[in-house]
């Protein structure tokens, strides 16, 4: 068999988790440790040609603006985006043009250090984080979407956790936004506390903004609430769609606001914002096929436990290919119509989902049908590391390996528009460590 860009197994380097900062170490976006070339694959300048890190350091003041202006650029960038570890640094994150030939930003989280490190101290806990750019790729194998950002839209604050006290699997936590411009961290879990003869207190967690700059975040374990930017809470509904896909607490940290609501499988919600979709069996008669569970998101509830795993799909759907069915690991929506999959062998390829029908069948009706519209990419016995849209949504990248070959991790563009052998873009840009991810872009609808 020849080899192309792919994965014998599927397998990511390393978990790019949210950025940590422990009060006696770290773990965070930390600067970058690539060579001293202005651009292109060696070089760690950004398009205006500055360093992080370069010249003495400045003021608290310059350090978040700083952080700031990267932050932004690096959130808002077009082509493909990077995050990987360092093992002194931390996370690192670059964004690079189309073909990753020029990196065109850099984010370093060393500025914000020292000041999470104080908004720890102050609140006698553990430690203080920040949500990963790139998500985490434990999140449904291939392309990690966290839903939520961590940078409001302006770029002026960035969502933090506070992890007061932690025994083994029980935490505490509070959630709050730093004030990149003027330094100040509000923490909402505080402020919402109650003292007296009825005390009130809250662990919260998974903070990240929506497009409209509110804070959402998972209170208690059970229910989602956003806060504005003056500190009003408001109580969320949470979407029933996606059950099969909440495997644990940890699965809560990946959700997206739709319409009030909280839908915790961000990248596989259909650009109406009135469906999701997700890999499911499909029972057909006496066979059963890997196929497509389609759920409106309109069904909610108010708490994640009111869920039950006995609610079904609102319906279901196989991908034919001539007289075989192929199994469909749903990827991310390419337009309203087109679903990426990834399939058996690690191909990939497009298929049309008209959900015109969706909610308005009986429940025992026979599933939907649907057929492969485009190879993407073609099977291939070597090791996908990791995946990515673009964000324009033409292309699809991805980076892989040899699995039993030492050598570099090279990065591949398929095109999801004029389908055909994937593009060999050449290996990781220099700099890029081993545990890496590529952020997904899997968000193309404006759910508010």
């Amino acid at each position: 068999m020849s080899k192309t860009y792919g994965s014998g197994a599927r397998g990511w380097v390393a978990a790019a988790a949210a950025t940590v900062l422990a009060v006696g170490g770290l773990t965070g976006c930390g600067a970058s440790g690539d060579s001293d070339k202005d651009s292109g694959r060696g070089g760690v300048s950004d398009e205006g040609g500055h360093k992080p890190g370069a010249g003495a350091a400045g003021s608290a003041e310059d350090e978040l603006a700083t952080v700031r202006k990267n932050l932004s650029r690096v959130a808002s960038a077009t082509g493909p985006v990077i995050c990987w570890d360092d093992d002194e640094k931390g996370e690192q994150v670059a964004a690079f043009d189309a073909t990753f030939g020029k990196r065109v930003a850099t984010y370093s989280e060393a500025p914000l250090l020292s000041r999470l490190s104080e908004i720890a101290e102050k609140a006698d806990a553990d430690r203080a984080s920040v949500r990963s750019l790139c998500g985490k790729p434990e999140y449904a194998g291939n392309v990690a979407d966290s839903g939520v950002s961590p940078v409001s839209p302006d770029g002026r604050r960035v969502a933090v956790e506070v992890v007061t006290k932690e025994v083994g699997a029980l935490t505490s936590s509070h959630v709050g936004w730093l004030d990149l411009a003027t330094g100040e961290f509000t923490d909402i879990t505080e402020a919402a506390r109650k003292k007296g003869y009825s005390p009130e207190t809250h662990s919260d967690a998974a903070p990240g903004f929506a497009p409209d700059g509110s804070l959402w975040f998972l209170r208690d374990e059970q229910v989602y609430y956003s806060a504005d930017e003056n500190g009003r809470l408001t109580r969320h509904p949470i979407s029933k769609a996606c059950h099969g896909r909440r495997l644990g607490p940890e699965d809560e940290y990946f959700y997206r606001p739709v319409s009030s609501a909280a839908v915790t499988c961000p990248r596989l919600i259909h650009p109406s914002g009135k469906f999701a979709v997700q890999a499911g069996t499909v029972i057909d008669g006496i066979d059963s096929y890997d196929g497509l569970d389609l759920d409106l998101l309109e069904p909610r509830m108010d708490r994640l436990s009111d869920d039950s795993i006995f609610d079904g799909p609102t319906d279901q759907m196989i991908v034919r290919d001539g007289a075989d069915v192929r199994a469909c690991d749903p990827v991310a929506w390419v337009n309203d119509d087109d679903l990426l999959c990834e399939g058996a062998s690690h191909t990939f390829f497009t298929v049309r989902v008209d959900a015109s029908e969706l909610g308005k069948r009986a429940a025992a009706s026979d599933p939907l049908e649907t057929g492969v519209k485009a190879e993407i990419a073609r099977e291939t016995n070597n090791q996908i590391l990791s995946i990515a849209l673009s964000a324009d949504r033409q292309y699809l990248y991805i980076a892989a390996k040899e699995v039993l070959d030492e050598g570099d991790v090279r990065l591949y563009r398929a095109s999801l528009r004029s389908p055909g052998e994937p593009e060999d873009l050449g290996p990781l840009p220099a700099g890029v460590g081993d545990d890496f991810m590529l952020r997904g872009n899997a968000q193309i609808g404006d759910f508010r």
